[in-house]
């Protein structure tokens, strides 16, 4: 009977090597790689830690250091950016809401030198995001 489950284990792990190899062996182009990431399930809560370095035409580098949160919920994806550095940018944060059911995105920025939140228009969504080349959409 040992015997007998050591071989289904070995042609267990034999199938998914082979099936691995196919997938790897496979010809992706750069745009079936793109929406294979894009489709992939990122499952319902994330967290990453980010850098988002700015380059000016000069070469003059700054970086922002940034901490996200991502959840999904009940048709609606939540992402909250909290900016940690520099002192310039320290404690502003960004919320964007996406609903599944079709309804528009809600974004909103909390500005700690105002000490208040402020709705992102739709007619800003592609406004620079916080001095980079990103836009709010």
């Amino acid at each position: 009977m040992r015997s007998h489950k050591n071989h289904q284990r070995i042609f267990l792990v034999l199938a998914l090597v082979l099936g691995m190899s196919a997938l790897f062996a496979a010809d992706y182009t750069g745009e079936q790689v793109m929406w294979e990431v894009y489709n992939r399930d990122s499952g319902d809560t994330m967290r990453a830690n980010l850098v988002m370095t700015l380059t000016n035409a000069r070469g003059s580098v700054r970086e922002r250091s940034i901490v996200q949160y991502r959840m999904d919920k009940e048709g609606v994806e939540s992402k909250l950016m909290f900016f940690l550095s520099p002192n310039d940018v320290r404690n502003t944060s960004f919320l964007s809401l996406s609903y599944e059911d079709g309804r528009s995105d809600a974004q909103y920025i909390y500005l700690p030198a105002l000490k208040r939140v402020k709705r992102i228009a739709s007619d800003s969504k592609n406004d620079s995001f916080m001095g980079s080349d990103f836009t709010y959409d």
